[in-house]
């Protein structure tokens, strides 16, 4: 946990870089495996970020931790709104793919 711990920031950038490839790939057009492999990179970088929040908070890094908390907030809410807000595209995209 606390290798992961080390990487808080790296794991935060990581996201937005991911993110932004997941935009372009959902967005643009993209095979269905690379939207899947996007989606799912996403999502553990947001368990990852949750355990960094997780563990800040349970030893001390409250300043830390609330930065990381709201990194979380931000996080979420970007995937809510790429993949839910626009779901029938989201489904077609994940599915077919747009070859």
């Amino acid at each position: 946990m606390k290798l992961i711990y080390k990487a808080k920031w790296v794991i935060v950038i990581l996201f937005a870089i991911v993110f932004a490839a997941s935009f372009v790939v959902l967005f643009v057009g993209g095979t269905a495996g690379v939207n899947r492999c996007l989606l799912v990179m996403n999502v553990l970088l947001i368990i990852a970020q949750s355990a960094n929040m997780v563990y800040a908070i349970r030893n001390r890094y409250k300043g830390v931790g609330v930065v990381l908390l709201g990194c979380l907030i931000i996080s979420i809410a970007f995937i809510l709104a790429i993949y839910i807000w626009s779901w029938n595209y989201t489904v077609k995209a994940l599915t077919v793919g747009f070859e």
